[in-house]
């Protein structure tokens, strides 16, 4: 039992955050929900999963303390009062407390120097949090489930997204909104050569942080490049 318990803690703790997703017609139930994808992507490349669920703020500290990396997944539109914009579509995708307990969550793992991958909503997350803006509406980028693949990449060379993915790959795509204006702290590492929609960041400061705009969970084992992702994250990022 003592060797089964050191081997828990020698593996490298992957925090995924949850979601707040209803369960009931009246979302009355509210569940703490992430892809099971995530889970088995990261015992997949030898770590270990912790879903973070959404709650107080105060607990975001213990969290991150409790892990080694950190992703945010994909869900809902990041309200545009975080970056100084009033909502312009007819949505009610949204959710303020995730947004806010997300957005701390990001602040604690920047404080104490952990790796973050950011996905599909959560890079959109990133690019706010660090003073970019979004594009509210944007067309051609929602092809439903995420299962199988939509459009192609290009990435930049040089970038790890090209180490990771080569020069061009396929990707899914279920997104309703993209990033518009790059914050100061990033470069943008791959792109839709179909629109030129920012398709991956990553950071050029002293941060360790990748952004994808696609679900690399559900394209594991399919498409090269994913499983060498969540690899990447837990050995070199």
């Amino acid at each position: 039992m003592d060797k089964e318990r050191k081997s828990v803690m020698a593996r490298t703790v992957v925090g995924v955050a949850a979601n707040l997703c209803p369960v009931d017609a009246e979302g009355k139930n509210i569940h703490s929900s992430v892809s099971c994808k995530f889970a088995e992507s990261i015992r997949q490349v030898g770590g270990l999963p912790l879903v973070i669920p959404v709650g107080d703020e105060s607990v975001v500290h213990d969290y991150v303390e409790m892990i080694d990396k950190l992703i945010l997944t994909g869900g809902q539109n990041v309200h545009p009062q975080f970056y100084g914009e009033e909502k312009t579509i007819d949505s009610d995708d949204y959710n303020l407390t995730r947004d806010e307990f997300e957005l701390a969550l990001l602040q604690e793992a920047l404080r104490q120097n952990k790796p973050i991958l950011a996905i599909c909503r959560g890079v959109q997350l990133v690019n706010v949090a660090f003073g970019g803006t979004l594009n509210q509406d944007i067309e051609g980028h929602w092809q439903g489930l995420p299962f199988g693949t939509s459009h192609s990449i290009e990435t930049v060379d040089g970038s790890v997204v090209s180490k990771l993915f080569g020069k061009e790959s396929q990707i899914n795509s279920v997104h309703r909104q993209s990033i518009k204006n790059l914050a100061p702290n990033f470069r943008v590492t791959a792109v839709d050569p179909r629109d030129q929609t920012v398709e991956a960041i990553e950071s050029i400061d002293e941060h360790r942080i990748i952004g994808l705009q696609w679900h690399p969970e559900f394209l594991v084992n399919e498409e090269d490049g994913n499983l060498e992702l969540f690899e990447y994250l837990l050995n070199e990022l």
